[in-house]
């Protein structure tokens, strides 16, 4: 009883003295209850839309109205043809597309059936769909206000009315597979957090077993032990993405819609982003029980907050602007326009241009973070 009761406070003591592993272990926790039970949100909200009002008339403006209003839709972009409309799915700035006609209010007012023209993001199968039937609900609603106001002097009434129909265009993931929304997001994902932590373990192991002390009385010098582990990890992370895009395109039989050559050109982006993160991690992890540690922090965000799962659309204050910070949201957003959206460079070339900035303040951070851990040798 004595002896269990010592270890019981040596193992407290221990843990009292270690600051990092302290915080870790009750701040990971706290950190995660946030993340779910505050930031983030399934119900479809604030879906960034465009909206093209042709019938300046009184249904028309009706509708316009509802739509703008609707705690739904987040107008964003003012476009005026289909071109605009499909440049901005593929781009990924909006998510759906409304086109009220200019013969709207004619056709209420003649008793006709009223088209409403909507594209939208089929990429997430469970929010289009929920939207075209929020859409419906509106359509249906405003028609049916606006006949109730023509009928008082006409005697139609509403139940002879044809009401709205929408015309709807599914861009991206048209039969609408769950599993072709989560892969390119997950490939990403998966990638992210081998490369960082094989990176971040490589050098805790060593820091463990004492090899590294014995490397840096070698002839080698920091940068070169620093170059050649980052390169061995960087080729596995290539491996890995090879692999996992062939289970991608002949597994789950998911094409890539966008440039082959600009897919190409992202994969190192893919990689040398969490190479940056795990030489990050790798300075201040002592041991490999630090490194996971260290390496949750930093992935289980990532997961949460980069609309791998949950749209970023619908994150809450302040998530929503530690979202744009993480890098991982720029890979997830960039791995779905080119694999589903079929984006071209120029769509994408903000979001690029992003990822590659994070690119270099990672490597040469980590570069330089892990170079001051390991002395002056």
């Amino acid at each position: 009883m004595h002896r269990m009761l010592a270890v019981l406070v040596k193992e407290f003591q221990h843990m009292l003295h270690d600051p990092v592993t302290l915080v870790l272990t009750f701040g990971l926790p706290i950190v995660q209850l946030l993340l779910y039970g505050y930031a983030l949100e399934t119900r479809v909200h604030n879906v960034p839309a465009a909206l093209i009002n042709h019938d300046h008339h009184r249904a028309g403006n009706l509708l316009a109205q509802r739509i703008a209003q609707s705690p739904l839709f987040l107008l964003r972009e003012s476009l005026q043809s289909e071109q605009e409309i499909q440049a901005a799915l593929r781009r990924g700035s909006i998510r759906v597309a409304i086109e009220i006609p200019p013969d709207y209010t004619a056709n209420l007012m003649y008793l006709r059936k009223a088209i409403v023209r909507v594209w939208v993001d089929g990429a997430d199968a469970t929010t289009s769909t929920f939207l075209l039937t929020a859409l419906d609900s509106l359509g249906l609603e405003a028609s049916v206000d606006q006949i109730r106001v023509l009928g008082a002097a006409s005697g139609i009434g509403v139940a002879q009315a044809p009401g709205v129909t929408i015309q709807s265009h599914v861009l991206s993931n048209p039969s609408g597979r769950t599993v072709a929304f989560l892969i390119p997001g997950l490939i990403a994902i998966l990638v992210q957090t081998i490369t960082a932590l094989l990176m971040a373990l490589s050098f805790a192991s060593e820091r463990e077993a004492g090899t590294l002390e014995q490397m840096l009385v070698t002839p080698l010098g920091r940068g070169a032990i620093i170059t050649g582990k980052a390169i061995a990890i960087a080729l596995v992370g290539f491996a890995e993405t090879a692999f996992l895009v062939f289970l991608m395109r002949y597994l789950f039989v998911i094409p890539i819609m966008g440039s082959l050559g600009l897919f190409l050109a992202f994969v190192p982006l893919l990689v040398l982003v969490p190479l940056g993160l795990g030489l990050v991690v790798a300075a201040h992890s002592h041991n490999h029980s630090q490194a996971i540690q260290f390496a949750n922090v930093i992935l289980i965000p990532s997961i949460l907050l980069s609309g791998f799962v949950f749209p970023r659309e619908f994150l809450k204050f302040p998530f929503d602007q530690i979202s744009s910070l993480l890098p991982s949201s720029y890979l997830v957003e960039l791995s779905r326009d080119i694999v589903l959206r079929g984006a071209l460079g120029s769509d994408v070339a903000a979001k690029i241009g992003i990822i590659v900035a994070f690119a270099v303040v990672l490597l040469v951070g980590g570069f330089l973070d892990v170079r001051r851990s390991l002395g002056r040798r």
